[in-house]
């Protein structure tokens, strides 16, 4: 479309007058996919919507890619986005386990399954692992990694730039050694409980006995667990603290945030549900709001929580 822009600077009379008339706006397409509802980001084009085939290959599950000259789709394999490389093994998609529904926009099957992929490198202690995927501006960009940097419990998910719309997806490690040495009894303690909530219950315990809420210092674990006395701390201070926590407890759990407050996202025996550690800490028995199935808090983001609930635990909100 660019390129016919450009030619058309150099047309004149009835032809370049078509080329001024030519009105392109972002919008969104609503679909159905084996029946629920999948929304597409798609542009006007003098009134009529155009989505990417990209989305719909991700959505219905077939494979399209771009091979350096030509669109190639593949009915019979499952989507990737990626062009083979030679003999190069075929990819897992893990996004076939997922529900479906939380694939839109920024958050589709291409950045799940290179997210899903460096995670699971990350766990056999492979932090080279990268991945990549395709994002049309600097705001989505930034709108994913915000997303993935709400996961961090000891390693954070990043992105970095390649060119032409091309990031690559990468882990980096977070420095907790003083924390891992500090809450290593802790750890033990939990890990003989029966229930992933009894250990949930006493990771939130702790915090709210370690942390003093202060919504202007914020505090790293490091800071928290080695301290002798309680740290003042911000309720982005505790959300993260629980999330480095659950994460040496192998407990999917992700950071939110919304109205200029943070809280937490955990899957604990099978079911996901909201803690809100900074506020616990203001009330006597440390559960103002624990295990719940609703927020005080709108998040700022709704779209991503469903994503990284079912990137943590596949098939987790079908």
């Amino acid at each position: 479309m660019a390129a016919g822009i450009l030619g058309g600077t150099a047309l004149s009379g009835p032809a370049a007058q078509a080329v001024e008339q030519l009105i392109v706006q972002r919008a969104i397409q609503s679909m159905y996919v084996d029946g629920h509802s999948v929304t597409f980001e798609a542009y006007n084009i003098n009134g009529a919507n155009y989505v990417k085939l990209r989305d719909i290959g991700e959505a219905v599950g077939f494979e399209v890619y771009w091979d350096g000259t030509a669109v190639q789709i593949d009915s019979g394999k499952p989507y990737t986005g990626k062009a083979p490389q030679g003999e190069q093994a075929e990819q897992i998609n893990y996004s076939a386990e997922t529900n479906p529904a939380v694939f839109n926009g920024n958050y589709n099957r291409e950045v799940y399954n290179a997210a899903y992929t460096v995670l699971e490198a990350v766990k056999q202690g492979d932090l080279r692992q990268r991945e990549s995927v395709h994002l049309e501006s600097q705001e989505d960009r930034w709108r994913l990694e915000t997303a993935l940097a709400d996961l961090a419990n000891g390693v954070t998910l990043s992105l970095e730039a390649k060119g032409s719309g091309v990031y690559e997806v990468y882990a980096h490690k977070v420095d907790t050694a003083v924390a891992d040495a500090a809450t290593n009894d802790l750890i033990q303690q939990a890990s003989k409980l029966r229930t992933d909530k009894e250990k949930v219950r006493l990771l939130n315990n702790y915090l709210c006995d370690k942390i003093e809420y202060d919504g202007k210092t914020y505090a790293s674990i490091n800071e928290i667990a080695a301290a002798p006395s309680p740290v003042n701390g911000s309720c982005g201070a505790f959300a993260d603290a629980l999330n480095y926590l659950c994460g040496r407890l192998g407990i999917p759990c992700f950071s939110e945030h919304g109205e200029s407050h943070f809280w937490n996202a955990v899957y604990c025996d099978g079911e996901w549900s909201y803690i809100d550690v900074s506020l616990n800490d203001q009330v006597s028995g440390h559960d103002y709001l624990l295990f719940a199935d609703s927020t005080k808090k709108q998040s700022s983001d709704p779209e991503a929580v469903r994503f990284l609930k079912e990137l943590l635990a596949p098939g987790s909100t079908l």
